[in-house]
């Protein structure tokens, strides 16, 4: 070998590169749009599985429909930072709070909880109301695995 130290450094160049690209790839992966397979950002991914919870609520329990009628939902990722393996994002709108967890692995389930909680002031009078829906959502289906309402 006439020259080591060329050879050393196009071997370090092109661990450097292979490095940089993976994470290049994973910093800007996306989960994919179920209908058309088209890549999505994210955070549109999840807010997709919240509206899709809502909806399945709303259709499937007819006494949540007058809560479920417009949102302006505030919130997004919630995972710790140094915390690896799991990501939790949380979503609130008008008494609603859903919370949106799954294990960072290929084709993962996603766990979802929708609480809502109607408090009525001491100057109002009126029965408060409770919804608790748990469920999950894989390959774009909610399967619903416990529900509560309450007044």
């Amino acid at each position: 070998m006439k020259h080591p130290k060329l050879v050393s450094l196009i071997v370090m160049l092109i661990v450097f590169s292979s490095v940089a690209g993976v994470c290049w790839a994973l910093s800007t992966a996306h989960e994919p749009d179920e209908q058309s397979g088209n890549p999505m950002p994210q955070f549109r991914f999840h807010e997709q599985i919240r509206d899709a919870a809502i909806a399945y609520i709303s259709d499937n329990h007819p006494e949540t429909g007058q809560f479920t009628d417009s949102f302006a939902w505030a919130g997004g990722r919630a995972t710790p930072e140094g915390l690896l393996g799991a990501e939790t994002y949380i979503y609130q709108s008008q008494g609603w709070n859903v919370t949106i967890h799954y294990t960072v692995v290929a084709n993962p389930v996603y766990s979802i909880t929708a609480d809502y909680s109607a408090q009525t002031s001491p100057e109002e009078f009126g029965i408060p109301y409770r919804i608790l829906w748990e469920g999950t959502w894989k390959n774009g289906c909610i399967i619903e695995t416990s529900y509560c309402f309450a007044q």
